[in-house]
């Protein structure tokens, strides 16, 4: 983990341009990467590299990173920003040669998919439900269209979050019972990544899995 974090800190801080349109890629420039790095991470080590992976708005591909480095060969990375994929295009065939894995769009567009894990972490859709149990219903949206995967590791907004914020308003906070309600009769373990007032908000990583 400390070999990737020193690699990935090293190429940000050489090209901070790169922050200019993702701004929240700044916290790997740090010393200590986010607590959803560090436990995606030691999630993915332990799995099969043979496993087929989809990932959800990587953003710069920070996290993206990991999957790469570990040895998965198949990966599919989706973001929907162009300058920004752009970018990611770029960071990682630099450190991979694995730019060809992002795609500059939607997910999941028209399209269903076969995967064995989706990952979606540091990612929030306010804006694509009005109300709770939209947003539930597009969470499982999202896992069915990659195939109902063996794992999907979900980062969300936690309901123990009650102050008023437009960016992450309130149906999209979620409790265990919410999420497992999503997913009856799944392993569900869970940690927590951020907590309000330490942090700007409260968040809870999930990793979902078929038994």
């Amino acid at each position: 983990m400390e070999e990737l974090q020193s690699l990935l800190r090293y190429y940000n801080l050489n090209h901070l341009d790169d922050m200019e349109v993702a701004p929240w890629s700044k916290q790997y420039c740090e010393d200590e990467f986010p607590r959803y790095w560090q436990v995606v991470y030691s999630i993915l080590e332990k799995l099969d590299r043979k496993l087929r992976i989809i990932e959800i708005g990587c953003g710069l591909g920070d996290v993206t990173t990991i999957p790469c480095y570990l040895g998965f060969d198949k990966v599919i990375s989706f973001e929907k920003n162009s300058e920004i994929c752009e970018r990611t295009v770029r960071r990682l065939d630099d450190l991979f040669n694995r730019g060809n894995i992002v795609n500059n769009q939607d997910y999941p567009g028209a399209t269903f998919y076969e995967s064995d894990l989706l990952l979606m972490v540091n990612c929030a859709y306010a804006d694509l439900a009005d109300s709770k149990d939209e947003y539930m219903t597009l969470m499982l949206d999202y896992y069915n269209h990659a195939g109902k995967p063996q794992y999907f590791i979900m980062e969300v907004i936690d309901s123990s979050y009650t102050r008023d914020n437009a960016q992450f308003p309130k149906h999209i906070r979620l409790s265990k019972e919410d999420v497992e309600s999503m997913f009856p009769k799944y392993k569900i373990s869970s940690w927590e990544t951020y907590k309000y007032p330490i942090n700007k908000k409260s968040k809870t990583l999930y990793l979902i899995e078929k038994v």
